[in-house]
């Protein structure tokens, strides 16, 4: 045998005995799927691992999707969301249907072992699903009481609850359409006790407006007016219908002269009425102030009058008897 045949048949036994590796390749969860990967001495602790991570994508994509939602809402200019609206309440740290993932891969690396889970997206809805129906049920309760109550507060309230639960509801399904879930069998008598409210509720607020009415006109009156109104929507007409009259009481102080001394004390009032004259609420307050000179006194009454820390307070009392059309 010549020396370069020789040098050949060597260069083919190495060949042969030495075949190139291939790199080792692990399977992936399908196209769609959420995935999550633990890692941990034991394999309970790897799967607690993988079913945290899992989680956090799911909640992760949550985010994403309720944050689009409230951003095109806020584009729209027709809705004023409310802090609850904006905030993130479907997305939790958990999952509470850990069962249903998949495990993909469970491998040993060392000594660590190595898990990968993998869960569809109808699998991951099952959680949303449950607190939508749940959410459902209280709406249409809501709702319920927001059609049958003609009391202002109650009616107001009944009708805010309402909406806080539609803007869950229609978060979650919102969720639901983006992961393209087939709307569930609640969906559309939820939207449709959502709709009765709205229209309801639109109807009373045709009626319903705040009405001042002063048993007399005067200084302090006015006064009472301009503080009152510069953040509630109120007008001076007749009540009408679901409006509520604000009646101004004690029009003017009273004043005593003792030891060379005016001691002069006001006590401003407001009864919130219906039309038909039921007294709904009672806003009251004192102040009080002293001079030698009785104008100057009386001066002082409406300088504290104007300067008084009970408005916002007055304010708040009135918002919740007031209709929410806006």
């Amino acid at each position: 045998m010549t020396a370069s045949l020789f040098a050949l048949a060597i260069l083919l036994l190495i060949s042969c005995a030495s075949p190139e590796r291939q790199p080792q390749t692990f399977p992936e969860c399908k196209s769609g799927e959420f995935s999550g990967t633990g890692v941990g001495e034991y394999e309970s602790e790897a799967l607690s691992e993988a079913h945290s991570a899992l989680a956090k994508q799911i909640n992760s994509e949550v985010n994403v999707i309720t944050e689009r939602m409230v951003n095109q809402q806020i584009s729209n200019g027709k809705e004023n969301l409310s802090s609850e609206y904006t905030s993130i309440t479907i997305a939790k740290a958990a999952l509470p249907n850990a069962h249903d993932a998949r495990v993909l891969r469970k491998n040993k690396i060392g000594d660590k072992i190595n898990i990968v889970v993998c869960m569809t997206k109808a699998d991951a809805a099952k959680g949303f699903i449950e607190r939508q129906r749940l959410v459902a049920d209280s709406l249409e309760l809501a709702s319920t009481t927001a059609l049958k109550t003609e009391h202002p507060k109650r009616k107001n309230e009944a009708w805010n609850k309402t909406q806080m639960l539609w803007n869950e509801f229609a978060r979650i399904q919102n969720l639901l359409d983006g992961w393209g879930i087939e709307k569930t069998s609640f969906y559309e008598p939820a939207n449709e006790s959502y709709s009765q409210a709205r229209e309801d509720y639109k109807g009373y607020c045709q009626t319903s407006k705040l009405h001042w009415k002063p048993e007399r006109e005067s200084e302090y009156s006015s006064i009472a007016f301009s503080m009152l109104s510069k953040n509630l929507k109120m007008e001076k007409s007749a009540c009408q219908g679901n409006g509520i009259s604000l009646v101004y009481r004690n029009t003017e102080p009273d004043c005593s002269y003792e030891f060379g001394i005016y001691n002069c004390l006001y006590k401003p009032s407001l009864s919130l009425l219906s039309c038909d004259g039921t007294e709904y609420l009672l806003l009251e307050n004192i102040i009080e102030n002293s001079h030698e000179r009785q104008n100057l006194a009386l001066e002082r009454i409406k300088d504290s009058f104007r300067a008084a820390d009970f408005w916002k307070r007055w304010e708040r009392e009135i918002e919740e008897w007031s209709p929410k059309c806006e």
